[in-house]
Formats: C-alpha cells, sequence, structure tokens
C-alpha cells in the first residue's frame, strides 16, 4: 500500500479478459518478474548486494539454467547473496561459475545446539559427487584410521560406518549427477 508500481505485466492482443496471475503459471509469472527485476536495477549504479532466497524455485529446468547464467553475469559487476536448500541448484551455480572463469564463496548455514544460522564449510551432500569422494577419501578416511590405530575398534567403527553411509550417498549421486544427467 506505500509502494509505488512502476511497471506492470499485460498482454497484448488477448481475448482473454484475466488479471496477468490468473494466466501465467506460477513459473512463469515468477521468471518474467525476475527478469522485469533484473532489467530494471541491473543497470543502475548501486553498489548495494543483490540477495535472492532460491530464485528458481518453480521454474522449469530450462529457466532455472537461464537465471543460473544472468545472477553469474551479474555477480561480476555485483556481489550476489544466493540462498537455497536445492542441491540441483547448487550444483548449477557452481557449474556456471567455472564455465564463466569467476569465482564463488559457498557457506553452509547449520543448525547447531548452541544456536541456527552457524556458519561451515559446504557439507558434503552440497559438494559435486567427485569433490565429495575425494573428502571421504583424503580427509574423513585418515582421520577414521588415525583414530583406529590410537583409540581402538570401538572408536572407529562409528566412524567408518559414518563414512561407508556417506559413500554409498555419493554412490547414488554420482548415478543421479553424471549417468541420469540430473534427471532424478
Amino acid at each position: 500500500s506505500k509502494s509505488k508500481v512502476y511497471h506492470q505485466i499485460k498482454l497484448r492482443g488477448s481475448v482473454i479478459n484475466e488479471r496477468i496471475e490468473n494466466v501465467l503459471s506460477e513459473g512463469e509469472f515468477r521468471v518474467i518478474s525476475l527478469a522485469a527485476f533484473l532489467a530494471d536495477v541491473s543497470e543502475k549504479e548501486f553498489d548495494s548486494p543483490f540477495i535472492f532466497d532460491d530464485p528458481i524455485s518453480s521454474l522449469d529446468v530450462d529457466y532455472e539454467e537461464k537465471t543460473v547464467k544472468r545472477l553469474i553475469e551479474l555477480a561480476k559487476k555485483r556481489q550476489v547473496i544466493i540462498f537455497t536448500h536445492r542441491l540441483s541448484f547448487l550444483s548449477l551455480l557452481n557449474d556456471e561459475v567455472k564455465n564463466q572463469k569467476t569465482k564463488a564463496n559457498n557457506v553452509s548455514v547449520i543448525s547447531e545446539h548452541w544456536g541456527k544460522g552457524q556458519p561451515s564449510k559446504p557439507l558434503l551432500n552440497s559438494q559435486r559427487p567427485d569433490k565429495a569422494l575425494n573428502v571421504l577419501i583424503t580427509e574423513r578416511l585418515p582421520k577414521a584410521v588415525k583414530v583406529l590405530k590410537s583409540e581402538g575398534t570401538a572408536e572407529y567403527l562409528p566412524k567408518a560406518k559414518s563414512i561407508c553411509s556417506d559413500f554409498r550417498i555419493q554412490l547414488e549421486r554420482i548415478v543421479e549427477f553424471y549417468l541420469l544427467n540430473q534427471i532424478v
């Protein structure tokens, strides 16, 4: 009620006498709104960062990929902060960052017993499967073997089971990510 609307989405030459919100799907409306917003503000000379909270929810795969490319392009000129819980979106972002030869800083936000919102290094399942396997092999397995040698089997077994469980998860992710081309 206190804001001003500068842009409006309308259908030209349509015989449908409906509000645009009743014609477009949620994903179509979202992608048009996002495109209009980016077109409006990305050319202005502001230094403030952009913050997006899951900007691709309700979008199909084609629009997800186009949105990711646009966000990475935007990040070359301004700081872009993106919150997401979708690992597939994070993978798309990281792939596009790599394709465009730019840099990203992935930070996981976790809940600890002392409070929520604790920053941490990227969680295992938020990484590409090949990188996650590398973490299992080069970091966690040597630490578990060290526990076996210094503290014995009883302390080692829970760590070994955890590594095996995470390995199985990564194996499933490899099938989904590489063999099924992220369809699942």
